[in-house]
Protein backbone atom coordinates (compact mmCIF):
# COMPACT_ATOMS: atom_id res chain seq x y z
CA UNK A 1 0.00 0.00 0.00
CA UNK A 2 3.34 2.69 0.66
CA UNK A 3 3.91 2.20 -2.89
CA UNK A 4 0.54 3.55 -4.28
CA UNK A 5 0.32 6.10 -1.53
CA UNK A 6 4.02 7.33 -1.77
CA UNK A 7 4.76 6.68 -5.27
CA UNK A 8 1.75 6.78 -7.19
CA UNK A 9 -0.20 9.48 -4.99
CA UNK A 10 -3.17 8.04 -4.84
CA UNK A 11 -5.25 8.70 -1.77
CA UNK A 12 -5.45 5.90 0.96
CA UNK A 13 -9.08 4.87 0.95
CA UNK A 14 -8.02 3.65 -2.82
CA UNK A 15 -4.39 2.61 -2.07
CA UNK A 16 -5.87 0.19 1.28
CA UNK A 17 -9.44 -0.99 -1.43
CA UNK A 18 -6.20 -1.93 -4.30
CA UNK A 19 -3.86 -3.28 -2.05
CA UNK A 20 -7.03 -5.45 0.22
CA UNK A 21 -7.67 -6.57 -3.57
CA UNK A 22 -4.57 -7.75 -4.52
CA UNK A 23 -4.17 -9.74 -1.30
CA UNK A 24 -7.26 -11.19 -2.04
CA UNK A 25 -6.68 -12.68 -5.00
CA UNK A 26 -3.03 -13.80 -4.12
CA UNK A 27 -4.91 -15.91 -1.58
CA UNK A 28 -7.24 -16.78 -4.35
CA UNK A 29 -4.26 -18.40 -5.96
CA UNK A 30 -2.36 -19.89 -3.81
CA UNK A 31 -5.14 -21.81 -2.20
CA UNK A 32 -6.52 -22.88 -5.47
CA UNK A 33 -3.30 -23.94 -6.85
CA UNK A 34 -1.29 -25.24 -3.54
CA UNK A 35 -3.86 -26.59 -1.31
CA UNK A 36 -6.89 -27.52 -3.03
CA UNK A 37 -4.35 -28.65 -6.66
CA UNK A 38 -6.66 -26.65 -9.45
CA UNK A 39 -4.50 -26.69 -12.14
CA UNK A 40 -5.71 -23.14 -13.37
CA UNK A 41 -7.96 -20.91 -11.55
CA UNK A 42 -11.61 -20.47 -12.42
CA UNK A 43 -13.82 -17.40 -12.61
CA UNK A 44 -16.48 -19.17 -10.79
CA UNK A 45 -14.33 -20.41 -8.24
CA UNK A 46 -12.80 -16.88 -7.92
CA UNK A 47 -16.30 -15.07 -7.60
CA UNK A 48 -17.63 -17.40 -5.06
CA UNK A 49 -14.24 -16.61 -2.96
CA UNK A 50 -14.91 -12.66 -3.93
CA UNK A 51 -18.40 -13.41 -2.09
CA UNK A 52 -16.91 -15.36 0.88
CA UNK A 53 -14.37 -12.77 1.95
CA UNK A 54 -16.45 -10.19 1.46
CA UNK A 55 -19.21 -12.06 3.87
CA UNK A 56 -16.26 -12.09 6.15
CA UNK A 57 -15.82 -8.76 6.38
CA UNK A 58 -19.76 -8.13 6.91
CA UNK A 59 -19.73 -10.71 9.99
CA UNK A 60 -16.63 -8.81 11.64
CA UNK A 61 -17.84 -5.44 10.96
CA UNK A 62 -21.48 -6.57 12.26
CA UNK A 63 -20.32 -8.41 15.55
CA UNK A 64 -17.77 -6.00 16.46
CA UNK A 65 -20.05 -2.77 15.90
CA UNK A 66 -22.71 -4.96 17.79
CA UNK A 67 -20.57 -5.67 20.51
CA UNK A 68 -18.95 -2.44 21.07
CA UNK A 69 -22.30 -0.21 20.42
CA UNK A 70 -25.07 -2.72 21.62
CA UNK A 71 -23.54 -5.09 24.20
CA UNK A 72 -20.98 -2.45 25.25
CA UNK A 73 -18.21 -4.47 25.14
CA UNK A 74 -14.75 -3.14 25.08
CA UNK A 75 -13.06 -2.75 21.57
CA UNK A 76 -10.30 -5.20 22.21
CA UNK A 77 -12.74 -7.85 23.17
CA UNK A 78 -15.28 -7.19 19.97
CA UNK A 79 -12.06 -6.86 17.89
CA UNK A 80 -11.20 -10.65 19.10
CA UNK A 81 -14.90 -12.12 19.13
CA UNK A 82 -15.71 -10.25 15.66
CA UNK A 83 -12.90 -11.88 14.13
CA UNK A 84 -12.95 -15.33 15.23
CA UNK A 85 -16.90 -14.85 13.78
CA UNK A 86 -15.20 -13.74 10.49
CA UNK A 87 -12.45 -16.56 10.78
CA UNK A 88 -15.42 -19.20 11.38
CA UNK A 89 -17.60 -17.88 8.09
CA UNK A 90 -14.16 -18.01 5.97
CA UNK A 91 -13.52 -21.92 7.07
CA UNK A 92 -16.98 -22.57 6.32
CA UNK A 93 -17.53 -20.77 2.76
CA UNK A 94 -14.32 -21.93 1.25
CA UNK A 95 -14.71 -25.78 2.08
CA UNK A 96 -18.48 -26.25 2.20
CA UNK A 97 -18.80 -23.59 -0.97
CA UNK A 98 -15.91 -22.13 -2.42
CA UNK A 99 -13.87 -25.09 -2.90
CA UNK A 100 -16.49 -28.35 -2.55
CA UNK A 101 -16.25 -30.93 -4.96
CA UNK A 102 -19.12 -29.90 -7.95
CA UNK A 103 -22.26 -32.30 -6.81
CA UNK A 104 -22.91 -35.26 -9.92
CA UNK A 105 -26.42 -34.68 -10.86
CA UNK A 106 -26.73 -38.29 -12.23
CA UNK A 107 -24.55 -40.34 -9.36
CA UNK A 108 -27.89 -42.10 -8.55
CA UNK A 109 -28.35 -43.49 -12.28
CA UNK A 110 -26.86 -46.17 -13.08
CA UNK A 111 -27.84 -46.94 -16.83
CA UNK A 112 -24.97 -44.50 -17.70
CA UNK A 113 -27.19 -41.93 -19.41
Amino acid sequence: MGVLVEAVGWPKPVASFVAAEVLILAKFVVADRWVFKHPWPALDRLLRYESASLGALVVYWLVFNGLVLVVRVPYPVAFVVGTGAAFTWSLFTNFLWVWSSPRNVNAGDQTGR
